[in-house]
C-alpha cells in the first residue's frame, strides 16, 4: 500500500515537472544575471549604505544636524534590501549544479573555482572585514571567514564524490550509501572549519540540488528542506522568487558565453564597492 502510493505521488512529480516545461523561459545567463544584480543589492548594502553611509548618520546624529530616526529609517530599508540578496545564492548552487553536469572538462570547472575563489579573497576581505583585519593587525586578509566561491569549490568536489560513490555496484548499495552521506558530512565539516560563506547550509543545498537533478520540483523541496534545517527559518519571500527562477529556468546556456565575465564579476565588484566605502568615507 505504501508503496503504491508512493509510486503515484512520484508519478505526480514527474508529470508536473514535464508541464512546467511549457512555461519554462530563463536561460542560464538570464538567472546568472539576476542572482548577480541580487547581489550587488545585498553587497552595496552591507558594505557602502550600512559602512560609509551609516557612519556619516551617525556622525551627523551625535552633532545635533539629524534626528535618530531617520537613522533606524535608513536601517530598516537596508534589511529590506539584505533581503533581496538572498534570491542570489540558491540560484548560484543550481548554476553551479547545471555546470557540473554539462560541462565537458571537469578538471578545469573545479580549477577555475579554486583559483577565482583565492582571486577574490583579497577584495573580499577588504570590502567586508577591513575594520576588523585592522583591529586584528592582519591587514588586508582576515583569516576568520571566506568568501563563497569556497564553497562552491567545497560543493563542487561533494559532487564529484556523490557522482563517483553512486557508481558501486547493487551488491554494495548499503556501502554507496554510507559513502555518500559521509562525503556531504565531511565538506559540512570541512566548510565550517574554514568558515566559508553560507558553511554547511551551502553544501546541503549543492547536494540536494544535485541530488535531484533529472527533477526540477524534487529539487525545490530538498533546497528547501537543506534551508529550513540549516538556517532554522521559514523561506520568505525572496527565497521563494529563487525557487520560481530554478523552475522557470529552460535548460539553455543563453546566446551570448559570459562564463570568466561572471567569475570576474565577483571580486570586481566587491573591490569597487570597496573603494566606494573608502571614498565616502573619506580615509
Amino acid at each position: 500500500m505504501i508503496e503504491k502510493s508512493l509510486h503515484k505521488v512520484n508519478n505526480w512529480f514527474y508529470t508536473a515537472d514535464y508541464k512546467i516545461k511549457n512555461w519554462q523561459f530563463l536561460t542560464g545567463n538570464s538567472l546568472k544575471i539576476i542572482a548577480c544584480l541580487s547581489m550587488v543589492i545585498d553587497h552595496f548594502t552591507k558594505i557602502v549604505l550600512f559602512g560609509a553611509i551609516s557612519t556619516n548618520l551617525i556622525t551627523k546624529i551625535e552633532l545635533g544636524e539629524m534626528p535618530y530616526e531617520s537613522y533606524n529609517e535608513l536601517r530598516s530599508f537596508g534589511l529590506h534590501l539584505i533581503g533581496i540578496g538572498r534570491i542570489a545564492f540558491p540560484l548560484f548552487c543550481f548554476l553551479l549544479v547545471e555546470g557540473f553536469c554539462h560541462t565537458h572538462d571537469r578538471k578545469n570547472y573545479g580549477r577555475n573555482l579554486l583559483i577565482f575563489a583565492l582571486l577574490s579573497e583579497l577584495p573580499f576581505d577588504l570590502g567586508f572585514f577591513s575594520t576588523l583585519s585592522l583591529q586584528e593587525n592582519t591587514f588586508p586578509f582576515y583569516w576568520d571567514y571566506q568568501n563563497v566561491l569556497f564553497t562552491l569549490f567545497l560543493g563542487f568536489l561533494t559532487m564529484v564524490c556523490l557522482e563517483k560513490f553512486s557508481t558501486i555496484s547493487k551488491q554494495k548499495r548499503f556501502v554507496s550509501f554510507l559513502l555518500q552521506i559521509g562525503s556531504v558530512l565531511l565538506f559540512c565539516l570541512i566548510a565550517e572549519l574554514i568558515k566559508s560563506d553560507y558553511t554547511s547550509e551551502g553544501i546541503l543545498i549543492i547536494a540536494g540540488l544535485y541530488i535531484a537533478r533529472n527533477n526540477r520540483l524534487y529539487q525545490i523541496i530538498l533546497f528547501l528542506l537543506a534551508y529550513i534545517l540549516t538556517t532554522g527559518e521559514q523561506p520568505n519571500l525572496f527565497i521563494m522568487i529563487a525557487c520560481l527562477g530554478i523552475l522557470l529556468y529552460n535548460g539553455k546556456r543563453g546566446k551570448i558565453h559570459l562564463k570568466y565575465a561572471f567569475y570576474a564579476f565577483y571580486p570586481l565588484h566587491i573591490l569597487l564597492l570597496y573603494l566606494l566605502n573608502t571614498y565616502l568615507l573619506g580615509k
